[in-house]
């Protein structure tokens, strides 16, 4: 595919609420970043330690697992737009809570909310691949990936010199506030999407009880609903969850161990995840651009196996090491995540994306 049809023709996937979401993302995915540079140093600034960190993101975890059911069946049942616009708006409630934290329960107590939000997930990710072209998903995903990855450049440099021209504290509390400002901007922003869902007489909006009873029979369909789609879905969802969990396991500790055991610098630190972002731009590009043509599946096995030489180049890297070895994570991390979601758009009909 030529990069000009991602803007012209009829097969144009830069318009109407793709276009909203991908400006909603990058104005998530240019402040987001700032604070999570040095996120985990803040909540050891705070109290916690590194078993606790560990305590932190389990919980955060658990809460995202146990609303992936519900924010799924009601994104097929009664829709993804209201379940997307409300619960952006909790997550920017939520970021209040690290700004103002005295204490690492403050940012639990933030987390939990985020992550009872992110009941939208499902939503989301269902809108978008409702408003992308068959024929042109994976340029479309991957486009948005890239320019997403390329708002993210800034950030780790604006968090070193936040915390550089104030003290730790203040500057780490000043990066969440920007966070905090750009996700109340998204949750607006999204004011503007379009059902993609068509209407029937179950798509009103659901009230708080009706959810809750309704729990039970989510569970029920998102584990029944695999009988529905190609064994293929199913085998993809295993290799996700299987590596994706180990991998996110690893993140919460990077900066620690890069900064406690390998002796990087903050700068340093800093240079490392804005260098990981950029040099992936080009690469990224060129495979979104093949993606549709080439086969999926390739880039999603390729992506894995990224993930080897940058993981084993990060246990004793120093400083230039650091930098070829997040290029093959980040790279990896991306071409994996844009192929699964493209992927599974292609293997799941529209009614069942929100759940699936």
């Amino acid at each position: 595919m030529r990069l000009g049809a991602l803007f012209r023709g009829e097969s144009a996937v830069l318009r109407g609420n793709f276009l909203i979401i991908t400006i909603s993302w990058i104005i998530f995915f240019f402040a987001q970043p700032i604070p999570d540079t040095y996120a985990s140093l803040y909540y050891i600034h705070l109290g916690a330690d590194v078993f606790l960190i560990s305590i932190i993101g389990f919980v955060g975890s658990i809460a995202i697992a146990l609303v992936q059911f519900p924010g799924g069946y009601l994104a097929d049942k009664h829709g993804r737009r209201w379940l997307i616009v409300s619960m952006t708006f909790g997550i920017a409630i939520g970021s209040l809570f690290f700004i103002f934290a005295p204490s690492w329960q403050f940012i639990v107590i933030g987390l939990l909310i985020q992550n009872v939000c992110s009941i939208y997930g499902p939503a989301l990710m269902a809108m978008v691949i409702d408003s992308l072209p068959p024929q042109n998903r994976g340029a479309g995903f991957s486009f948005q990936s890239v320019v997403s990855t390329l708002v993210l450049l800034p950030a780790p440099l604006i968090a070193q010199y936040l915390v550089a021209t104030f003290n730790f504290d203040l500057g780490m509390r000043v990066a969440y506030t920007i966070a905090s400002i750009a996700y109340f901007s998204a949750a607006i922003l999204r004011f503007k999407l379009t059902e993609t869902l068509p209407a029937t007489a179950e798509t009103a909006k659901p009230t708080l009880i009706s959810v809750l009873r309704e729990y039970p029979k989510a569970v029920k369909e998102g584990l029944s609903v695999w009988r529905k789609v190609p064994d293929s879905a199913f085998k993809l969802f295993l290799a996700v969850i299987i590596i994706n969990g180990l991998v996110v396991s690893c993140q919460a500790y990077f900066v620690v161990y890069a900064t406690y055991e390998l002796g990087i610098s903050e700068m340093q630190w800093a240079i490392v995840v804005a260098f990981r972002y950029l040099s992936i731009a080009i690469p990224a590009i060129i495979a979104g651009l093949s993606m549709d043509a080439l086969g999926k599946k390739r880039f999603l096995v390729l992506g894995y196996l990224l993930y080897v030489p940058g993981m084993l180049l990060f246990i004793n890297a120093d400083f230039n090491m650091l930098l070829l070895a997040f290029f093959f994570f980040g790279l990896g991390n991306l071409l994996q995540l844009n192929s699964y979601q493209v992927l599974m758009g292609d293997l799941i009909p529209r009614g069942m994306r929100g759940t699936l």
